[in-house]
């Protein structure tokens, strides 16, 4: 057999069936760009929402190096940097710790850095650079602000540096400093010279101060790999390469690092991407598929002068790709501008501090243009195979619906037109089921978002943070990491004494807090052992056991929040008189491994506390998170909460144990008097760095602010589904109009009035609106509860309330697109004759 070379033949054929259809053209265009944007816009959110967690975990670890290896000498550093594998490097070197009573609380360690640790280190002057001489010094402006000196240059300064076996006091001059954040910096930093180096820590022996677990004139190689895909993987390499042992540090801010670890994470925004590409599929598909048996008479026609079935798949194909390629860049474009917009409104959603950083990672539009491709070609492949498998015989006496034998019905009363439209519906039942598949999921997402946003409850919220008209907190006890900001004793009893004599404020309750290293007893060693056993990969429970203590929080709390406890109670119940006596405590459930809640004690058993000095009987057990407003707000590995009446803590505790801190202040204040006393309250929160303030009303505009958001992504999401969905309808009318017009003409010609035709298609659209609400009214409201009210629970401020409204809207919403649609559609099929339509090909 004689092969020839007709590939432009093919795709000059493709194009000019391109140019003869541009409706059909427009709407797969149409589709693209949705399907694009959607899909782009969901990436670009991902990977900005990713790149500024990791920047904000960055500057708590200190740099954007992948990793390094700890405590090394000279030699070890030469040999280490010369791997391969490493592309770039950064060298610090240990040299000790401020000595000084202002960094109590907030360490400060001395290094000496080069270039390129600075720079991977967020170390960006404002002015200066890194020390050269002997007594020069760099350190960041809040260090600065701890020893009361300007930022400014030149400025002198006296530093007591401990390097281990001696306290150097020395006079320094600043010769650079720098902004960072003590709220995400793990410790504080100043960094001195090489000279310094050399004429101080010469003497001493790196191994020997390892060994003793100081670590002074100890090096750091902080390193860059080609990308942080399995640092630890990468840094064991390099020391079986080298043959060097000496420990690693990963950055854990790399999410890449641990994507393995936490795949589960991305399986949300993979069933939302999977949605849009169904939406997207359905569409295109339908168009594409509708084009196929418009035109099959022209493909069979193509099939019997010589065209192969490769090649009529091939002209379909081509055609799917052109449209591609022309809605590609719109739907990118727009994608990412609207995913940039949506990014912070998604980060606002958390509670810790964010960076705001945007992505513009190659990989976003690569993979949006990839799903968006593989959308289109799965969409295009079944209708190019249908039109490929046609006969040309076939496909003269094709008229859209399979040759079955039919059973006729006889009627005394004549053809009825809404059974003849009825009857239309189900000729064609592959196009039919994805019609209402394509509308009747953007009818129930939005169902879904409508249903989990209505159940977001207000007081729910309230109670959660707040339990009465404004609360002043500890922001030094409340902070988990970076420099505590002050004194953690500024909320004193005087303080809040102060706040009670404040003319319009009713009542003041406190709670204090305390945490307690509490030594396992034999109950504690009883219930973890066992887990230990079934969970062993578990780290938290392994450095529990390993360390044989449980950390608890302990909290004194007053009167006021008696009434918050009888809701959370799940063993025992609650006196208030009894419990106000100072002998009893209520303990809370146990995270004692991931999703195992229990507790390790019931009601009457005693627990001794060393911290307080005496055992207490156990009153009642509580849910994992009771009295939430009253807390910290976060818990502790295998640990528990106890709450006390507060005299128990705020008494003459034993010798040696550390004084309760005040964790916060509720106010409760006389409504026709709040906003003079929240403002005379806010005045003195404000007063204090370590003090923050907020009332009733700025937690509810924070639950309205989360409600915006919420509704601007879900219903913005359901919007363009929806459109999908719309689109799609009037592409499957109208071309379906289209093909039928020699029908028409036909029934036209026999008889059948333009208006009896009319009302056919008007029928046709009713029975298309009843079958779409039938399946939203039944499987929808069906998904809608499952799937609304598992969110609704998982969600800690809903009362699930099944919502019914987006049911009620369906209705006249889609009659009204479909009239509007079969208008169109009729208007378009009479501006012919029936004989102009007889003489043309169906």
């Amino acid at each position: 057999m004689i092969s020839t070379n007709n590939r432009k033949i093919v795709t000059r054929l493709s194009l000019k069936s391109l140019k003869a259809n541009p409706m059909r053209n427009l709407a797969v265009i149409c589709a693209v760009i949705l399907t694009t944007l959607l899909i782009t816009s969901i990436f670009t959110m991902v990977l900005s929402i990713n790149k500024s967690m990791e920047l904000t975990q960055m500057k708590t670890v200190g740099s954007d190096f992948h990793g390094g290896f700890k405590y090394l000498t000279p030699a070890q550093v030469e040999i280490l940097k010369k791997h391969p594998s490493i592309r770039e490097y950064g060298v610090s070197l240990n040299a000790g710790d401020l000595e000084d009573g202002v960094f109590k609380d907030s360490p400060v360690e001395v290094k000496r850095i080069d270039e390129a640790y600075a720079r991977h280190g967020f170390i960006n002057f404002i002015e200066g650079g890194l020390p050269a001489a002997e007594n020069e010094v760099v350190l960041n402006t809040w260090v600065m602000d701890k020893l009361g000196i300007k930022h400014a240059l030149d400025q002198q300064v006296t530093l007591d540096i401990n390097i281990g076996e001696r306290v150097i006091h020395q006079d320094f001059i600043v010769s650079g400093y720098y902004e960072a954040d003590k709220n995400l910096s793990m410790a504080g930093l100043a960094f001195v010279s090489e000279a310094w180096v050399q004429k101080n820590l010469s003497s001493i022996d790196p191994v020997k101060y390892k060994a003793n677990n100081t670590y002074v004139n100890t090096a750091e190689l902080s390193v860059m790999f080609n990308n942080a895909v399995d640092i630890e993987k990468k840094l064991n390499k390099v020391l079986a390469d080298t043959g060097l042992d000496v420990p690693i540090g990963i950055n854990w801010a790399y999410t890449a690092s641990s994507l393995s670890e936490n795949i589960i994470n991305l399986v949300p925004y993979l069933a939302v991407i999977l949605i849009i590409m169904l939406s997207g599929y359905l569409l295109i598909y339908n168009i594409f598929y509708i084009s196929v048996v418009r035109d099959v008479k022209f493909y069979g026609l193509l099939k019997a002068i010589g065209t192969t079935p490769r090649q009529l798949k091939r002209i379909i194909t081509i055609q799917s790709q052109v449209l591609y390629l022309i809605g590609l860049p719109f739907g990118l474009a727009s994608g990412y501008g609207m995913g940039r917009l949506l990014s912070p409104l998604l980060g606002s959603f958390s509670d810790e501090p964010t960076e705001t950083a945007y992505s513009s990672s190659p990989w976003i539009f690569v993979g949006a243009a990839v799903f968006a491709y593989l959308t289109v070609w799965i969409a295009a492949s079944k209708p190019g195979r249908m039109a490929a498998r046609i006969a040309p015989v076939e496909a003269v006496r094709f008229a859209g619906v399979s040759a079955k034998r039919k059973m006729h019905k006889r009627s005394k009363r004549g053809a009825q037109l809404y059974a003849m439209a009825f009857a239309n519906l189900f000729r064609n039942k592959r196009k039919l089921f994805l019609m209402l598949t394509s509308l009747s999921l953007s009818m129930i997402l939005f169902s879904i978002i409508f249903t989990v946003i209505s159940s977001l409850d207000v007081n729910k919220y309230l109670s959660t943070f707040i339990n009465g008209d404004a609360v002043i907190r500890n922001r030094a006890i409340v902070q988990s990491a970076g420099e505590r900001p002050g004194d953690p004793y500024k909320l004193s009893k005087p303080f809040i004494d102060a706040l009670g004599k404040i003319d319009v404020v009713e009542r003041v309750d406190s709670v204090y807090f305390k945490v307690e290293n509490y030594t396992m007893d034999d109950t504690i060693l009883g219930a973890l052992k066992p887990l230990a056993e079934t969970a062993p990969s578990d780290p938290a429970l392994a450095a529990v056991l390993k360390n044989n203590f449980i950390q608890l929080n302990l909290y004194g709390m007053d009167a006021g929040w008696y009434d918050l406890v009888q809701k959370d109670i799940i063993e025992g119940s609650f006196d208030p008189q009894k419990f106000a006596s100072g002998n009893y405590v209520l303990i809370t459930e146990s995270n004692m491994a991931e999703d195992t809640y229990k507790s390790y004690y019931h009601p009457g058993d005693q627990v001794k506390y060393e911290g307080l000095g005496k055992s207490y009987e156990v009153m009642a057990v509580l849910h994992n998170d009771a009295l939430y407003a009253a807390t910290t707000q976060s818990f502790t590995a295998c640990g528990y909460n106890a709450f006390f009446p507060s005299s128990e803590l705020t008494r003459e505790l034993p010798a040696g144990s550390d004084p309760p801190m005040a964790l916060s202040a509720t106010l409760h204040v006389d409504p026709a008097k709040l906003d003079s006393a929240m403002q005379t309250a806010k005045s003195i929160a404000a007063s204090s760095d370590e003090l923050s303030y907020k009332s009733r009303e700025d937690y509810r505009q924070e639950l309205g602010g989360f409600i915006r958001i919420f509704q601007t992504i879900g219903y913005g999401l359901s919007f363009v589904i929806a459109l999908i969905g719309v689109l799609n309808y009037i592409n499957t009318v109208i071309t379906g109009v289209i093909a039928r017009k020699n029908e028409f003409a036909l029934l036209e010609s026999i008889g059948m009035t333009k208006r009896q035709l009319k009302k056919v298609l008007v029928y046709e659209g009713v029975f298309n609106v009843l079958l779409t609400v039938s399946v939203t009214s039944t499987l929808g409201v069906f998904l809608t509860y499952r799937i609304s009210k598992s969110i609704a629970d998982n969600m800690a401020f809903t009362v699930f309330h099944m919502g019914w409204l987006p049911f009620i809207l369906v209705v006249p919403v889609l009659a009204a697109i479909a009239y509007t649609v079969t208008l169109f559609s009729y208007r378009m099929l009479s501006k012919a004759t029936v004989v102009e339509r007889l003489r043309q090909t169906a």
